[in-house]
């Protein structure tokens, strides 16, 4: 028997994540385990009752999407403490990258408690640092993508809107940002690398997807210990649609005016060459202002029940 510290989000999906919440307990319940409900009402409360906690407990598992399981890496990363996601969210881009199911909690639970008894991966995780970014959570890691050009403010309004849901979500949120577009002034430190220019998009990747499964970076792996920039030069507003159209597919990359390359440690600084960028999100979550520094932290984070191929 173990002892599992459980964070849900009861106000989440119009009501749903409470259903999911009182599945969720009921499954993880039937191995006798001993559950500690760290739910507190709010993101930052509840990431406080976890750090407070995590001495006293065997894992932490997380009910929800992206947003919950963002906040169960903060808890975790780079540390011995394992996570367990049962993904129940409209995106869910972690889970997708870790082999995990969605939206099927008895099939999430068996897998967790599969990681229990020693079935466990330890994947990559970027980790963020900068003055801007939001607190409690300082470094904040990341599972999937950082966003900090107009893919983060998509991400914005996306997290704004309950409905569509999923990719649907995305594009609606990209029609809404597109006519405030202007393109970005960004000065990149990449490995030792620095040039300004301007830009569209403007990304670092851990994992393929973001946005609920839009393919950033298609070749973009959590378990090959670095992460992927990518970049777009500046685009008119019409080559905006065409790009994120394309982007649904991931044939954005044979665009020569998208650059994707790996790198271990990225900063990321606003420059008047262009317009200031906006915050930046990663996971859908606000970070913060820029500057950022963003780096790679391999086998940071240990998942339960995780099935992810090593790259070829």
């Amino acid at each position: 028997m173990s002892t599992l510290g459980i964070i849900t989000n009861p106000t989440s999906a119009s009501g749903r994540g409470a259903r999911w919440g009182v599945e969720a307990r009921a499954e993880l319940a039937k191995g006798g385990h001993r559950l500690v409900d760290l739910s507190r009402g709010s993101w930052a409360a509840s990431y406080e009752a976890a750090i407070k906690a995590r001495r006293d407990i065997d894992a932490l598992v997380v009910v929800g999407g992206d947003g919950m399981a963002h906040l169960g890496l903060q808890v975790c990363a780079e540390r011995r403490l394992p996570l367990g996601i049962i993904a129940a969210g409209s995106g869910d881009d972690i889970a997708a990258s870790l082999g995990l199911p969605r939206h099927d909690i008895p099939a999430a639970v068996r897998l967790i408690e599969e990681g229990l008894a020693g079935r466990t991966t330890r994947v990559d995780v970027g980790k963020v640092d900068g003055r801007g970014v939001e607190e409690p959570a300082r470094p904040r890691y990341f599972g999937a993508v950082l966003s900090a050009g107009i893919d983060a403010a998509v991400a914005s309004y996306a997290r704004q809107i309950t409905f569509p849901r999923g990719p649907l979500k995305y594009q609606a949120a990209t029609f809404h940002e597109i006519p405030r577009y202007r393109p970005y002034g960004v000065r990149i430190k990449a490995d030792g690398r620095e040039w300004t220019q301007t830009c569209t998009l403007v990304a670092v990747a851990n994992a393929a997807v973001f946005g609920g499964g839009l393919p950033i970076s298609p070749g973009s792996s959590i378990v090959d210990g670095h992460l992927e920039l990518a970049l777009a030069e500046a685009m008119s507003r019409t080559d905006i649609i065409r790009l994120f159209m394309r982007l649904q597919k991931g044939t954005h990359v044979d665009d020569p005016r998208v650059r994707i390359v790996p790198v271990r440690q990225v900063e990321i600084t606003p420059d008047p060459a262009g317009a200031p960028l906006p915050p930046a999100f990663a996971d859908g979550e606000l970070i913060g202002a820029t500057p950022v520094s963003v780096k790679v932290v391999p086998h940071a984070l240990t998942v339960l029940g995780a099935t992810v191929a090593a790259p070829a």
